[in-house]
């Protein structure tokens, strides 16, 4: 009789041409949400047990600090609520941020340069916008998302609503309606632009050679309904780039888009995550994911990882440009994180055993934080699977 076996845990492992350190996860099999710190061997090296357990949310969004401080994002989709919290290295929740009244921090947090948070919330279309909508559907009821900076102090300083800036009939992708239990629909009929991710540019070659739209501290976001990113202007709140993709029929669903940062190869560069969520205006694109590196001031597909349907995820996922010039992705829908070459090469494969699926994965080399220094020096051994 065959058997087909599926292989779970560190599946290989070639540290001479890895990015060696931790990588930051979900952990799965804890009734409280937890987020950890696993080796290249995936050994679990550190956990941080979320405070209030489920009733505060899952955490969609996970980022270790400089100072060993971890940020996250809890989000409860079904009860649309959710908070941004920070946790000391050894557990402690040290501050945490709640959204007014009627908005649902979803999918991202980050922090600024400045120390100030960004947050994506949804909120509800004004009807005075809504009426202009074609949909009778969308006339009824519409969903959109602001962008908001909150001060440590829980200030909003910045916000940017993207129905003031977008025309509600732009097109949006028409896969079946999904139904989430309680609180609102989330189909792609009135869950208009389902924003999943914002970052403030860091300094870039791009702004040192005098090119205004890359001004650190712009806001860049990824609008995955409308298969779009956008780049605007912190201080005139104009969109100054914007992202639709042209490889195997543009963009579709996409997530995790950010510029890499000084010092990493490619950097200025955005790379992104680019789904093919079902289904897509071109079908050749449906069933088949992509990480692409692009080049802003060209829209120029610089470098690529496209694997035809033997790669997919049509939800959340990840990438990161390593500082060896290697990239870690996330395949969210096999809960599969790899790292690989330029070339396209698989140096590192972890599959995790169970849920929750990862929706971000990110790589820490050893020395990021002084808490990480701290540790005991990993073991490193290498994975090489029978072929």
């Amino acid at each position: 009789m065959a058997v087909t076996v599926y292989p779970k845990g560190t599946t290989v492992y070639r540290p001479e041409e890895c990015y060696n350190g931790y990588t930051a996860v979900l952990l799965p099999g804890e009734e409280a949400p937890a987020v950890g710190l696993i080796d290249m061997n995936g050994n679990p090296v550190h956990r941080w047990q979320m405070d209030g357990g489920a009733a505060k949310g899952g955490v969609p969004r996970a980022r270790l600090l400089a100072d060993g401080r971890l940020l996250v994002l809890r989000s409860d989709r079904r009860q649309s609520r959710g908070c941004a919290q920070e946790y000391s290295w050894d557990g402690r929740l040290v501050w945490e941020h709640t959204p007014a009244e009627g908005l649902w921090p979803h999918h991202d947090v980050e922090k600024t340069a400045s120390g100030n948070m960004l947050l994506i919330c949804r909120e509800t279309v004004p009807e005075h916008i809504r009426s202009r909508a074609k949909e009778p559907e969308r006339r009824e009821m519409l969903y959109s998302d602001v962008i908001q900076e909150v001060s440590p102090d829980g200030h909003v300083v910045w916000e940017w609503h993207q129905y003031e800036h977008l025309d509600v009939n732009r097109r949006v992708r028409v896969p079946a309606p999904v139904d989430w239990g309680p609180g609102p629909r989330n189909d792609t009929i009135v869950d208009w632009t389902h924003t999943n991710t914002v970052q403030a540019i860091p300094p870039n070659k791009w702004h040192d050679a005098g090119d205004e739209r890359f001004k650190p501290g712009n806001v860049l976001m990824s609008l995955r309904q409308l298969d779009v990113v956008l780049l605007v202007e912190r201080d005139t709140k104009q969109i100054v780039w914007e992202y639709t993709g042209d490889y195997n029929g543009g963009l579709s669903g996409q997530h995790d888009s950010h510029m890499i940062e000084k010092g990493v190869p490619g950097e200025g560069n955005v790379i992104l995550f680019d789904n093919g969520a079902s289904p897509t205006t071109n079908l050749a694109h449906c069933g088949c994911s992509y990480v692409l590196e692009v080049d802003p001031t060209t829209d120029e597909v610089v470098w690529l990882y496209d694997r035809g349907e033997q790669f997919h995820s049509n939800f959340t996922c990840s990438c990161q440009r390593l500082p060896n010039g290697n990239t870690l992705i996330l395949e969210s829908a096999h809960r599969r994180v790899f790292e690989v070459t330029a070339e396209g090469e698989t140096v590192w494969e972890h599959v995790f055993a169970g849920p929750p699926f990862a929706q971000r994965a990110y790589r820490y080399g050893y020395d990021y934080c002084p808490q990480m220094e701290a540790l005991p020096a990993p073991a490193e051994r290498p994975v090489i699977p029978d072929l």
